[in-house]
C-alpha cells in the first residue's frame, strides 16, 4: 500500500512525537512518503543530528520532502506552499492519506485521497499562542486555525484523536471518530537500573524529560526545590523551545546550582536518562492546549517505572487517575516531592503501578488492514 503522510511536525528536526511511530511502524509493511512543514528554526540546536540519527533507517526507507526550503513561518509555509502537494500527489498513486495536524496541506490532498485526520494537540489553541506567528496575528491565526480544524474533519474519512477532551471540543460524532492514546515501546522505555553514575549524576533526582515549550512551567517545581532537602536535585532533559529561558529561570530561583540542564540527547538514550531520575514530572500551565493533551512523556516515565508527579490535566486524570500524584503551585509540587524522597516504598508502588499501567496501554491500532 502507498500512503502519503502530511505532518505538522518535522520529523527530521524535532524532538520524538506521534507521527515519529506513525512512521516508524507503517513504513515496515508499506511504501510511506511524507510532506512535512519545515523547522528550519531549529536548526540551530545543539545535538540536531545526533538527535535524529536514531530514525537514519527509517529515513532511509520513506521519501520526504518538504513543503519549502525558505525560511518562513509554518502558516505561511500552509498558505504559499500548496502547488508543493499537487506536485507530490503528481508522482505517486496513493491509496490513502494520514493527515497528521496539518491545516491546509493535508486538507488539499485530502480532496483527491481518502483520509484519516489525526489530531494529538488544540490546534487553534497552539496557534494563538506559537512564538513563529508574530503576536498581533496569533487572535486572527488561532481563529483561521480553528476554521481549518473543522473543516479537516469534515473532510475526513475517519478522525483519530489522543483524548476525549479534543473529540468534545471539536464536537466529532462517535462514528467518525476515534480516540487512540499516545502510547510507548515497553522494549525501550524500561528500568535500566541505577544509571546515575553514568551521567554524571548524584542525590535524589526530580526529572523532566522533553520540549520547553510555551505551555511547560518549571518554575513552581524550581521554587520547590530552592525549600527541599540539599540532597534533591533537578535533571532536564531536552531544549526545543525557551531553554534559555529556562536556564536564566533556574538562576533567578537560586536554584542554578542544583539544575542540570543536558541539552537534546539521541531518543535511545532517553530511558537511560530517565532511569536516572528518582521522581519524574509534567508541570504544564493549565491552558486550552495543555487541556486537551495527553503528554507522551506521561507513558515513558510510567514505563522506566518511575513515580510521576503531574499537572491535574483532563487527559492524564482520564487515563491516569490515581496512579498519578499530582501539584498545581509551589507548595503542592514542595509537599508531594517531600512525601516520596521520605518514602522508598510508596515511590516503589508507584512505580510498579505505573510499568503495569504503561504496559497496558494501547501502544498503537492499525488504521489500514495488511
Amino acid at each position: 500500500m502507498k500512503i502519503l503522510i502530511t505532518s505538522i511536525v518535522d520529523l527530521k528536526k524535532s524532538q520524538h512525537n506521534r507521527p515519529h511511530q506513525f512512521v516508524k511502524y507503517l513504513s515496515k509493511n508499506h511504501e510511506v512518503t511524507v510532506l512535512s512543514i519545515n523547522d528550519w528554526w531549529k536548526g540551530g540546536q545543539d545535538d540536531l543530528e545526533s538527535y535524529s540519527s536514531d530514525f537514519d533507517d527509517i529515513f532511509k526507507r520513506i521519501q520526504y520532502f518538504y513543503l519549502t526550503e525558505k525560511k518562513v513561518s509554518p502558516v505561511l509555509q500552509e498558505l504559499l506552499f500548496r502547488k508543493k502537494v499537487k506536485e507530490v500527489l503528481k508522482e505517486e498513486d496513493f491509496d490513502v492519506h494520514l493527515n497528521y495536524s496539518t491545516l491546509i496541506s493535508g486538507y488539499v490532498a485530502a480532496k483527491r485521497i481518502k483520509t484519516v485526520y489525526d489530531m494529538a494537540d488544540d490546534l487553534g489553541a497552539m496557534i494563538k499562542e506559537s512564538p513563529q506567528i508574530p503576536r498581533l496575528l496569533r487572535p486572527f491565526g488561532g481563529v483561521l486555525g480553528d476554521l481549518m480544524v473543522r473543516k479537516n474533519i469534515k473532510r475526513a474519512e475517519k478522525v483519530t484523536v489522543t483524548t476525549d477532551m479534543l473529540k468534545r471540543t471539536y464536537n466529532i460524532p462517535d462514528g467518525k471518530c476515534e480516540v487512540i492514546p499516545n502510547g510507548v515501546d515497553t522494549n525501550l522505555f524500561r528500568n535500566y537500573g541505577n544509571t546515575k553514575e553514568e551521567f554524571g549524576l548524584e542525590g535524589f533526582i526530580i526529572g523532566y524529560v522533553g520540549v520547553l515549550r510555551e505551555w511547560v512551567d518549571l518554575e513552581p517545581v524550581f521554587m520547590a526545590l530552592k525549600d527541599l532537602d540539599e540532597e534533591i536535585k533537578m535533571l532536564v532533559v531536552g531544549k526545543e523551545g525557551r531553554f534559555d529561558e529556562n536556564v536564566r529561570l533556574a538562576k533567578r530561583c537560586g536554584v542554578s546550582d542544583r539544575v542540570t540542564f543536558t541539552g537534546m540527547v539521541p531518543y535511545s538514550q532517553v530511558p537511560g536518562y530517565i532511569s536516572a531520575m528518582d521522581v519524574c514530572i509534567i508541570p504544564f500551565k493549565v491552558n486550552a492546549i495543555s487541556k486537551n493533551a495527553l503528554p507522551l512523556k506521561l507513558f515513558e516515565y510510567m514505563a522506566c517505572e518511575k513515580p510521576v508527579i503531574s499537572t491535574e490535566l483532563p487527559g492524564i486524570k482520564a487515563v491516569a487517575g490515581n496512579k498519578v500524584m499530582y501539584a498545581a503551585n509551589e507548595e503542592e509540587y514542595k509537599e508531594k516531592i517531600a512525601e516520596l524522597y521520605k518514602n522508598k516504598e510508596l515511590m516503589h508502588e508507584m512505580g510498579k503501578a505505573g510499568r503495569g499501567f504503561a504496559g497496558g496501554v494501547i501502544v498503537g491500532r492499525r488504521l489500514w488492514s495488511d
